[in-house]
């Protein structure tokens, strides 16, 4: 299983975790686990156009845009919300 880190900002959707396991061999995978144990959070991080833009996701320290990016059983994922600015 992926270890997934999550950011301070989105914790209070999944019971204030700092870090879950979630099994899938694609982000998107991992994505579907997290919400089948934490319902709303996967909708968060992920919509029909792909990684929501308000939100950003590395995998094994690569930041990605695509939620059919490989995971591997021992990845670790970092889901974090984005930040921008000028």
């Amino acid at each position: 299983m992926a270890t997934v880190h999550i950011g301070a900002a989105l914790r209070g959707e999944i019971g204030g975790l700092a870090q879950v396991q979630a099994a899938g061999s694609t982000l998107r995978e991992v994505v579907q686990d997290l919400e089948r144990q934490f319902p709303g959070f996967g909708a968060r991080i992920i919509d029909a156009a792909g990684i929501r833009p308000e939100v950003m996701v590395a995998v094994a320290n690569d930041e990605v845009r695509s939620p059919d990016v490989a995971v591997g059983p021992e990845t670790e994922v970092y889901i974090l919300p984005a930040i921008a600015g000028g």
